[in-house]
């Protein structure tokens, strides 16, 4: 009697390491799922960058320039474009392919709670499929659609977070990333703001955009190619006036370090107009990388 006991006893014992042991592998299971599940599907679309899917209606990547990257997203279906860029939307390229825009312009600071709940009103209002885009598609892009994704459901924090690491946001604009981490979907009552599909944006905000764009253009050009000499040194005068006028126009808001930055960009641009003069490709790679240190030091300091 007492060795059948004993029988029992390990039995009982066995079963039960056994059954935690299967529970420890299930939840290793469950957690391989959770982690395969927030892998985003990347597409190739040509014209767009970084673009993901991020559930069955929405996607996220870079700002459409021309016809062509238009077209791609209608092939793609999609119906709304959400654009949380300073830049004004193209409504005419939209247009002719069938599309509407909306507008959300936020900053890399992070996510406004006006912002919040214009999301919550694109998860809530806009039929599918949509598109959400900042310029590059990596930063203020990537957190408006893990925002709106938080809003439908279809992602939750940890999914949210791992979104913005594979769409490569940067761990610099720590607001955005606190504000997804943060983010509290609003309640069900909660009033949310009508959609417009231009917004109004400050004006250094705008300033700061066509600044981009040219810097971007500028670098694009190859010195080799017949024609480019002209044309970058075009859009090299026009990045130098549109750094003059901000200086001139919008700067007394900030101080006097931020108006210094500014006149030493506007003379490296100088040095780089004369490089592209003299056909000196060395001096222009070396004067565009000084160039970019010294926006990303203003945007630190001022933007960030």
């Amino acid at each position: 009697m007492v060795l059948i006991r004993l029988l029992v006893l390990v039995c009982l014992v066995g079963t039960g390491i056994l059954i935690e042991t299967l529970a420890a592998q299930n939840e290793q299971t469950n957690s391989k799922t959770v982690t395969h599940a927030a892998q985003f599907h990347s597409l190739s679309i040509p014209g767009l960058d970084n673009v993901f899917q991020i559930d069955r209606q929405f996607y996220s990547g870079s700002g459409p320039h021309g016809e062509q990257s238009f077209q791609e997203l209608k092939k793609l279906g999609i119906k709304t474009i959400v654009s949380v860029d300073g830049t004004t939307p193209d409504l005419v390229h939209a247009r002719k392919a069938g599309m509407k825009y909306i507008h959300i312009p936020i900053g890399y600071d992070g996510v406004s709670e006006d912002a919040g709940l214009a999301f919550a009103r694109v998860a809530r209002d806009l039929n599918g499929p949509v598109y959400i885009h900042c310029h590059h598609g990596k930063h203020r892009g990537p957190t408006a659609a893990a925002v709106v994704g938080l809003c439908r459901g279809s992602l939750d924090q940890n999914s949210a977070l791992q979104f913005l690491t594979q769409a490569g946001t940067s761990k610099d604009y720590s607001g955005l990333w606190n504000d997804v981490k943060t983010f509290k979907v609003p309640e069900a009552n909660a009033i949310l703001p009508e959609l417009v599909e231009t917004a109004k944006v400050p004006p250094m905000v705008t300033a700061m955009t066509l600044i981009s764009h040219n810097f971007e253009l500028a670098g694009k050009l190859q010195q080799s190619k017949p024609g480019d000499q002209k044309e970058r040194l075009r859009v090299l005068v026009l990045l130098r006036e549109e750094l003059h006028e901000t200086a001139r126009k919008y700067s007394d808001d900030y101080d006097e370090m931020f108006k210094q930055w500014l006149a030493e960009s506007e003379a490296q641009v100088k040095e780089l107009e004369a490089a592209v003069q003299q056909g000196n490709q060395q001096a222009f790679s070396t004067g565009m990388k000084n160039l970019k240190s010294q926006c990303k030091r203003c945007h630190k300091a001022y933007r960030d």
